[in-house]
């Protein structure tokens, strides 16, 4: 039952795990609920720069720099919203002899952003698990398809780590060579079109996905729920009602795929892909909350340390309410 106050406004990407949100099924106790659907650079931007929203949902490793530089319009809830195995954005040029994961030391790396979370994760495998350092790549940051016309505030980087920024786009560099490689969150036009030689450095990245999986039990997390610190202070028992609903959201969308006698989305045989998901994973891997989630934010913050995102190391539990 909502109260007299004025609604929460919430921005979120969409996805199953928040759609009983969305069409009611699930509401916030105490509150009413005002959600828009957002781009997810646009909604980072909005929350980074405007503080636009009462609630919403976030880039990780743009949360972690946030706390880490002092900034205390959000504190996090452990939501997290966006999970996402990444080998399978990471595209190189095969003109270039990258033929493994290794060979991208002392190559040209193109980025959307360096702080963003999918770049964070790759970086840090690259570094565990392939001996390929940050500070051995020349990364370059650029809009995907279109230019990134927008002014950024330079970041402090640590010694060693080059890092530029071209008014090209990431779709044109990788397709004329002036990048050896590039991670992007999706596939460069060069390679969908087949007009220039790109390849996955990982060809078959489901399969490294897996085996990474089974060594590490680490699904890496992209996105995090956030809530206006002054909210909270105001009404800290907002954090569970928070917490609570959008967790209730998520379950409901993980028996959806399973229990419906059709399909949701336009896929034959979704019940059968979710099912064998879920036994590859040993369960349902969209788990919310910090202690089942501790080794993958321990993780995530040894990276950004490394990254440079953060001075000095942080706990979990700084990043939340």
């Amino acid at each position: 039952m909502s109260t007299g106050m004025a609604a929460l406004s919430i921005g979120c990407t969409f996805s199953d795990r928040i759609e009983a949100l969305l069409d009611g099924r699930v509401r916030i106790e105490g509150h009413a609920a005002d959600i828009q659907i957002v781009e997810p650079q646009r909604l980072f931007r909005a929350v980074l720069r405007d503080a636009a929203f009462d609630v919403a949902e976030l880039s990780m490793a743009s949360h972690i720099a946030a706390v880490a530089a002092g900034h205390r319009d959000y504190v996090g809830v452990p939501v997290f919203l966006s999970r996402s195995f990444r080998h399978g954005n990471l595209y190189v040029r095969t003109d270039r002899g990258i033929d493994r994961p290794e060979d991208l030391a002392g190559r040209t790396v193109g980025l959307v952003d360096y702080q963003q979370t999918a770049a964070l994760w790759l970086r840090g495998l690259l570094a565990d698990e392939h001996g390929v350092s940050r500070e051995s790549i020349r990364w370059v940051a650029a809009g995907l398809h279109v230019p990134v016309l927008e002014d950024r505030a330079p970041m402090r980087m640590p010694a060693g780590i080059r890092i530029e920024r071209s008014a090209s786009t990431l779709d044109t560099l990788l397709a004329q060579g002036a990048i050896d490689a590039v991670i992007s969150p999706g596939a460069p036009c060069c390679f969908l079109q087949g007009t220039a030689p790109v390849a996955k450095v990982w060809r078959d990245s489901r399969d490294a996905e897996l085996d990474y999986w089974r060594r590490t039990a680490l699904f890496p997390i992209m996105h995090v729920l956030v809530v206006r610190r002054t909210l909270v202070e105001a009404e800290p028992a907002l954090v569970d009602a928070l917490f609570a609903a959008f967790d209730q959201a998520r379950a409901l969308a993980a028996a959806d795929l399973v229990s419906r006698d059709f399909p949701k989305v336009a896929l034959p045989w979704l019940t059968d892909y979710a099912v064998a998901a879920r036994d590859a994973l040993g369960g349902d891997p969209w788990t919310y909350g910090l202690a089942p989630n501790r080794r993958v934010l321990d993780t995530m913050l040894r990276y950004a340390e490394a990254d440079g995102l953060s001075v000095g190391p942080l706990v979990p539990e700084a990043l939340f309410a």
